[in-house]
């Protein structure tokens, strides 16, 4: 089966790009829809069973039946296809799942499963990867009850201004901030520019608002916001409740986008409603195992609920995931991925785990060979150990056998 030419009833398909082309405009879909499509063209009329699907698409790591039920909405709504009577996916009670439109590649012969598995595997398809019961995904998505088509210049400007939010300075904030507002304001059902915004005027009231004398002093976290005692004041309770609103909009729009969820779960915990915050990053995490940036924010969200000894173990399956996504997402991922290596380190560091916390610092400075902060930890740790000569080695291998911290 060629990546390009493919026709599933109206649609011209194209894999490697993940787009549905059709008469009016082309669709983007996320990879693993577009691998759920593949597999059910594979064998057209034949039913495949909720637990085959899982196992092809999930490769075998346990999820949540709501997940695969997800991926189904999204591929119905891309195909412009309706549940009740259906064109496209059809689904068969107690059974499982069928195409029923026709398919063809450019050679007149149907697809076939084993050339599916063939593809998917030559190409490393597969990306729903776990650590334990949880696991970048910022794929965006069209809102519910929006047309089937998204303007590609809305689409370009949405990831224009994910690039700045991901950023996390003040200017960069404000300038996400402004694009969302600019989408929304000729797309006011946009679940992704909602959900950006959302996120967006959070961080601005979290990280970079305050009293006169604070504004200079940028917070790092939601907890220090918080410690601060300014998240309390009715200022700041307005500007997450528009937060909020914005991603509960968005939720209600596309139940299905992960980052809406999140969204959600970081305006409720800076309302102090830690369980309805629980709650919202539980559902991203349903819908995309991956999506590391809901397991930061859960990794800090365990402290403050009061489940400390969670958090560290967010914030490594966090690191894992980014490590699995990082060329598809570098932009995002590359001011994250250090600190949070970094941080699990530490924590090892701290609960006395020092070989533990040798090879989560090692981890770093392979990927982050000058990475300052790393060879110092790396070199307390060598101390720590009764190996002077190597922590001596890690401070000259960086530069740093100047200092006296090293």
């Amino acid at each position: 089966m060629t990546a390009a030419n493919l026709t599933i009833g109206e649609w011209q398909v194209h894999p490697r790009s993940n787009r549905l082309s059709g008469a009016e405009a082309t669709v983007e879909v996320e990879p693993r829809v577009m691998e759920l499509l593949m597999l059910l063209a594979s064998r057209p009329g034949d039913v495949f069973s909720k637990d085959q699907i899982i196992e092809a698409l999930w490769n075998g790591v346990h999820v949540n039946e709501d997940a695969l039920t997800r991926s189904v909405f999204k591929l119905r709504k891309a195909l412009n296809d309706d549940a009740k009577q259906p064109t496209y996916i059809e689904t068969v009670s107690k059974r499982g799942y069928r195409l029923i439109a026709a398919v063809s590649d450019n050679s007149g012969l149907p697809p076939n499963e084993e050339r599916f598995f063939r593809r998917r595997t030559s190409v490393g398809i597969g990306i729903g990867l776990a650590v334990g019961a949880l696991i970048c995904g910022w794929i965006l998505f069209q809102p519910s009850g929006d047309p089937p088509f998204q303007d590609q210049s809305e689409l370009a400007l949405i990831e224009r201004a994910d690039g700045f939010y991901s950023q996390f300075t003040r200017a960069d904030n404000e300038a996400a901030a402004r694009i969302y507002e600019s989408v929304l304001a000729d797309q006011p059902e946009n679940a992704s520019a909602l959900a950006g915004l959302s996120n967006a005027i959070a961080q601005r009231i979290i990280r970079y608002e305050g009293p006169a004398d604070d504004r200079n002093a940028d917070r790092r976290s939601l907890t220090e916001a918080l410690d601060s005692g300014w998240l309390d004041t009715p200022e700041a309770a307005k500007g997450i409740n528009r937060s909020v609103e914005l991603a509960v909009r968005a939720t209600s729009l596309d139940p299905s986008h992960t980052r809406a969820w999140r969204a959600l779960g970081l305006a409720k915990s800076a309302l102090r409603d830690f369980d309805a915050a629980q709650r919202a990053y539980e559902r991203a995490l349903v819908i995309d195992p991956e999506d590391w940036g809901t397991m930061i924010n859960m990794s800090e969200l365990s402290v403050l609920n009061g489940t400390p000894e969670n958090s560290s173990t967010y914030l490594e399956q966090a690191w894992y995931s980014m490590e699995r996504n990082f060329s598809a997402d570098a932009v995002a991922i590359r001011p994250w991925h250090s600190a949070v290596g970094l941080a699990v380190a530490q924590d090892r560091f701290e609960a006395g785990a020092l070989e533990e916390s040798k090879l989560w610092f090692q981890r770093v400075l392979k990927r982050d060979p000058l990475n300052a902060e790393g060879g110092r930890g790396l070199a307390k740790v060598f101390d720590a150990l009764g190996e002077p000569e190597q922590a001596q080695q890690v401070c000259r291998d960086l530069g740093l056998d100047g200092e006296l911290s090293c």
